[in-house]
């Protein structure tokens, strides 16, 4: 797979999904036949993105730009006399979300985060029930309407591992 152009926003979506596929196969497939695409076509995104020179190996947002176009949004701020650099993309597979790339001076990485968009409402979590594939971003999870979430550090990325105790809408019983 050496020398492909870039992964596209597309590819880099259906890499997303293909995680889906395996975690959620009947809304990842309402959601491949609403964009037109295929499991495999999934699969091989997802292998783009991790195992080629991809852009998951930029490490300025101008480099997500130049392969992506302009972003929906982008922003400077300065934390303690840093220049801190954002740029945000719709994410057309799941309406309302925008992926955030957040550069750091002196940093050889950029760092992700999923977002709701400026005009999109955020779900109203009542029950287990309501956490579907993409429904909500972290801090929605983690805000406490639906009940106390705890995060386990020293597993990998932020939003790795959560845990929270709630009633099973299958079975009636409390699990974790």
């Amino acid at each position: 797979m050496a020398g492909e152009s870039v992964t596209t926003l597309y590819d880099f979506q259906l890499s997303m999904l293909f995680a889906m596929c395996k975690s959620a196969p009947a809304p990842a497939g309402k959601l491949l036949d609403r964009i037109g695409a295929t499991r495999q076509q999934a699969e091989a995104a997802e292998k783009r993105w991790w195992f080629t020179e991809a852009t998951n190996k930029f490490s300025t947002v101008d480099e997500y730009i130049s392969a992506w176009g302009a972003p929906a949004s982008e922003r400077v701020e300065f934390h303690l006399g840093r220049e801190v650099r954002y740029a945000a993309w719709d994410l057309p597979f799941w309406p309302g979300l925008r992926m955030e790339w957040m550069q750091l001076p002196n940093q050889p990485h950029l760092f992700r985060t999923l977002h709701r968009g400026p005009d999109c409402v955020p779900p109203r979590l009542a029950s287990v029930a309501d956490l579907t594939p993409w429904s909500c971003t972290w801090d929605e999870f983690h805000d406490g309407s639906l009940c106390p979430t705890e995060v386990f550090d020293g597993f990998g990325g932020r939003a790795t591992v959560a845990c929270f105790r709630g009633v099973d809408p299958g079975s009636g019983h409390e699990r974790i």
